[in-house]
């Protein structure tokens, strides 16, 4: 894990190193603190964000018994004694669910109405009513999947011109980033924490969500750092849907982790957004990746580790686990996708060109497997201290009250990480329009 979070951290941070220098001619040196690191691999190995000296309000995915939800996070054995792990943590995905199961929402019931199921048929059902949902797979299963080929045969991270357009300056500004203008129609954990890597170097991030759009207290507040945010309709022609297609013509940059049918819906697929905006630097962040036969799959974390093998390779007796600390590739996939945008950028600057840059969780998830497995013996003797040391912390105020955060484990020399506006703004508090562009 430490290797997984470190190499994508330094991704980011040696492609803006390289972006000041294409512009500058300087050079600097990066150093990067691992155990610092590893807090930005997952909030849950005690470097979660905090507001007023408090955790992140939880209440929307938490029970009266103050555990998590029961459709979130847990393994259910199922008829065919295997495993899946279900995670439909909103209002829809939940109600959905439960219809499918005929169950209340109470853990023992849930596990009792999926070990009626098939495994691989509740797999298709829920697929089926867009419920986020995978059983648990061997390595050798998903090796020989049609989604773990489609998988195996493409990068981690995909960078590819798609169409012409004049070269466009890097940005210029007392950062490696300022004046990249990022435009976010992104939710939960990957897609949002791109933009929030792009903030840290100076872009200028701004979030859109839908006026009744719902979205987690806790993930806004871990990834929206550094982002500006704006709610608009995307479906008011003369209205959100206006402004929101202008900003779009004028943006550097336009990132989204929804399903690619929703983005056709809206009329927003790739093509259609680099015909509007010329010279775009398309970014989507998927579950599964946007070929196979899960393409069009919603997915979590979690579910990238469950088709890949980690789960079942993290077992203790006949049960899945999950990594320390839960989450895996989330922030990995983000990172990476961060490091990709600015890695086109850089050739845009050179030869001009629209680009498409993808990253799915999977495929990520995929990469850490592959950085290589510890043995059980090799670990066994580990203990409690083997977590990270408390991280060191940053604090800022902020509209939402005093705002601690885990400081960034690389600093570079010339360009450190930072942030040019408030840190933490209410979600869809923001104006929708771009800062104002750095004096030259």
């Amino acid at each position: 894990m430490g290797s997984a979070i470190g190499i994508s951290l330094l991704s980011v941070s040696v492609a803006a190193a390289q972006i000041w220098h294409e512009r500058t001619g300087r050079a600097q040196s990066l150093g990067i603190d691992l155990p610092q690191a590893l807090h930005q691999i997952t909030p849950y190995l005690g470097g979660g964000n905090r507001l007023g000296g408090y955790g992140s309000n939880m209440g929307s995915i938490l029970g009266g018994d103050g555990q998590t939800g029961p459709l979130v996070w847990d393994f259910y054995r199922t008829a065919d004694d295997r495993w899946v792990i279900i995670i439909a943590c909103y209002p829809r995905t939940r109600d959905e669910m439960l219809d499918l199961l005929g169950t209340p929402h109470t853990r023992e019931r849930i596990a009792e109405a999926v070990a009626t199921w098939n495994s691989w048929e509740l797999e298709e059902a829920a697929a089926a009513r867009g419920v986020p949902l995978a059983v648990v797979r061997t390595r050798e299963e998903f090796l020989a999947h049609p989604q773990g080929k489609t998988i195996l045969s493409e990068p981690v991270v995909s960078i590819e011109r798609v169409g012409d357009a004049p070269p466009r300056p890097l940005p210029s500004g007392p950062r490696p980033l300022s004046g990249l203008r990022c435009l976010q129609f992104t939710h939960i954990f990957a897609g949002t924490a791109a933009g929030r890597a792009l903030a840290e170097y100076g872009a200028d991030a701004l979030h859109v969500c839908e006026p009744n759009a719902f979205d987690h207290e806790l993930c806004w507040n871990e990834c929206g750092v550094g982002l500006r945010s704006a709610r608009l309709d995307l479906k008011d022609k003369d209205g959100g849907r206006r402004i929101f297609d202008d900003l779009l013509r004028t943006a550097d940059v336009f990132v989204h982790n929804h399903r690619a049918s929703k983005m056709a819906r809206l009329g927003l697929t790739p093509e259609e957004c680099i015909e509007m905006a010329p010279g775009l630097i398309h970014l989507s962040v998927s579950a599964y990746g946007e070929n196979g036969p899960w393409r069009d799959r919603g997915g979590f974390d979690h579910q990238g580790q469950a088709l890949v093998g980690i789960n079942w390779n993290e077992r203790e007796s006949d049960e899945p686990r999950m990594p320390p600390g839960r989450m895996l590739n989330d922030y990995l996939a983000a990172n990476f996708a961060a490091a990709g945008v600015m890695a086109a950028a850089v050739r845009r600057a050179r030869e001009g060109g629209s680009y498409r840059v993808r990253v799915s969780l999977a495929g990520v998830a995929n990469w850490a497997w592959e950085l290589g497995v510890l043995s059980r013996e090799s670990i066994a003797h580990l203990g409690a201290d083997t977590l990270p040391p408390e991280p060191e912390w940053l604090v800022h105020d902020t509209p939402m009250g005093e705002f601690r955060h885990v400081a960034p484990a690389v600093r570079l020399s010339e360009t450190p990480a930072g942030w040019d506006d408030t840190v933490l703004v209410p979600r869809g508090s923001s104006r929708p329009e771009w800062r104002a562009p750095h004096a030259a």
